[in-house]
């Protein structure tokens, strides 16, 4: 009588266009946790994930100190990004506000 919300969602996401915009965010998600979890307390907060584009993921790095740190930590931020269509990470020096 009932259906699991599990089986209609998955379904429902694609035919609405929302999954794929899903799974780019689940990347920046994961990409984000993985490097807060590596960089030193000083600099955690010293990045965030543009967009992922044509399996490059951009990265708005606050300083070159934070761009560096990411940089040399790259292959274990890569580590299973690739499986979600990530071929590339770019660091960018793009200070904000």
């Amino acid at each position: 009588m009932f259906t699991k919300i599990g089986n209609i969602l998955p379904e429902s996401l694609e035919k609405s266009g929302l999954a794929p915009k899903l799974a780019k965010a689940r990347v920046l998600s994961i990409f984000e946790e993985r490097a807060r979890a590596i960089l030193p307390e000083t600099l955690t907060y010293a990045f965030k994930t543009v967009k992922l584009e044509q399996g490059t993921l951009i990265v708005a790095c606050r300083s070159s100190a934070a761009a560096y740190a990411l940089k040399a930590a790259e292959a274990e931020l890569r580590e299973g990004l690739a499986d979600a269509g990530v071929d590339h990470i770019r660091f960018l020096l793009a200070p904000w506000r």
